[in-house]
């Protein structure tokens, strides 16, 4: 069994551009004329197997009920890139040697980015 995710959001390929630069997910060739875009894990990594970001046009309007969490060694490199390529700090939260940031990818969907210093 494959689990994936499937993101709503306005411009699919930006977000998606956005999640691949971070994920080192791959890009499915797609119709230019689909609503979706996929990226895919490499078969040599760990994480979901893909994730699909289908374009629609209502505004996201409430908080996710879903979101991703990004586990990573260096928080704060990786907090820095994210928001110079885009994304919007929420909030953080210390735990002991834990930092957890909530963002909003260019498309307004939260995620958390966790990891220490």
């Amino acid at each position: 069994m494959n689990i994936g995710v499937t993101i709503d959001c306005p411009d699919p390929d930006s977000v998606a551009a956005f999640w691949e630069q971070f994920l080192g997910y791959q890009r499915r060739p797609v119709n230019p004329d689909s609503p979706y875009v996929t990226i895919e894990r490499p078969a040599d990594a760990d994480g979901l197997s893909h994730i699909t970001f289908q374009r629609v046009p209502e505004p996201k309007e409430i908080k996710a009920r879903v979101h991703l969490d990004l586990f990573v060694e260096n928080a704060q490199q990786t907090f820095d890139a994210m928001v110079s390529a885009g994304a919007l700090p929420l909030q953080t939260t210390e735990a002991g040697q834990w930092t957890t940031r909530t963002l909003q990818d260019p498309a307004g969907n939260e995620f958390c980015l966790i990891g220490p210093d």
